[in-house]
């Protein structure tokens, strides 16, 4: 099957996101025209771990856990897996579309 590429030649790159562990946590996809792109694209989207405090507007990153009212949690961050990143066909497109319709509905 071709692989999927858009109206500029781009290609339809997956990978998946992992954890300060290593644990999967999600996936996605970005388009470029190379491997190298791809993965300048994701990295926008990376997360730093650390704890994350509610200030009755926002989430605020600070530097230990708040205990003194509002939600704080610790977040593992968020980071790609360059290993995981492929080049998509439309079925793999299709078959991404429905884990996240399925994920989210």
């Amino acid at each position: 099957m071709a692989l999927r590429r858009n109206n500029v030649g781009e290609y339809n790159y997956h990978f998946n996101f992992i954890d300060e562990t290593g644990s999967t946590i999600g996936f996605n996809d970005v388009w470029a025209s190379s491997k190298k792109i791809a993965v300048a694209r994701a990295k926008v989207m990376e997360d730093t771990p650390g704890w994350r405090w509610y200030d009755g507007k926002t989430y605020v990153s600070v530097a230990n856990e708040v205990t003194t009212g509002g939600h704080c949690y610790y977040n593992k961050g968020m980071f790609i897996d360059v290993k995981s990143m492929y080049k998509a066909t439309q079925s793999d497109a299709d078959r991404m579309a429905q884990i996240g319709w399925a994920l989210t509905n």
